[in-house]
Order: C-alpha cells, then structure tokens, then sequence
C-alpha cells in the first residue's frame, strides 16, 4: 500500500461559465503540480461519451489529483493560491463560476 490520497474534486459551472472554468482549473493545477512537491499528478477532465459506459454525470468538470499522503493534500488545501482560488470560483457571489460542486478523497488501504 502506497499511503497516497487521491482526490476527485466534481464541478458544475453556472451557465455560461464552463470554458472560463476549465481555463481557470488549467492554471490552477498547473501551479499545483509546479510548486507542491507532494503533488503526484493534477488533471482537470471532462466525461467524454463511450457505449461501454452510458452513465452520465451532472458535473462538468472533473478534477483528478494523486498526493504522496495526507499531509501533502493538507499543505494544497492551504496554499494561498488555492484558497483564494476557492474564494474567487465558489465563495464570492460576484465572481463564482461554480453552481455546485464535492470533493472526495481515496487511498488504496
């Protein structure tokens, strides 16, 4: 067992909202994976149709992260870019892009 957590973060942009969103999530776990040496990886993905896997979700954007452990996803949480990210995209009604949105983490033990 790795110790590793795994993050998948869902959004659902406000109407009109998801390509600014998209473009601002691309920049944020850029600056993830850029300067937290406990990041593994960080994609920002959208659900693409396939037969094999008719399911559909209500989020638009889905947010995959790997941290080496717990305390590394803690020190992201914390990072001045990250709260002010979450402040500007889901807190301040003025500028939220995010209608609805949950996190989850994982770990493979």
């Amino acid at each position: 067992m790795s110790g590793h957590v795994f993050v998948v973060s869902e959004w659902l942009p406000k109407e009109g909202c998801e390509e600014e969103l998209w473009d601002f999530f691309k920049e944020l776990l850029a600056l993830t994976k850029k300067n937290e040496k406990g990041c593994i990886r960080a994609h920002v993905t959208r659900q693409i149709p396939h037969l094999g896997s008719p399911g559909k979700s209500e989020y638009k954007i889905v947010l995959l992260q790997e941290y080496i452990d717990i305390k590394a996803y803690d020190v992201h949480c914390q990072a001045e870019y990250v709260k002010s990210a979450f402040k500007k995209c889901v807190e301040d009604q003025e500028t939220a892009l995010v209608e609805k949105w949950c996190c989850r983490l994982f770990s493979e033990e």
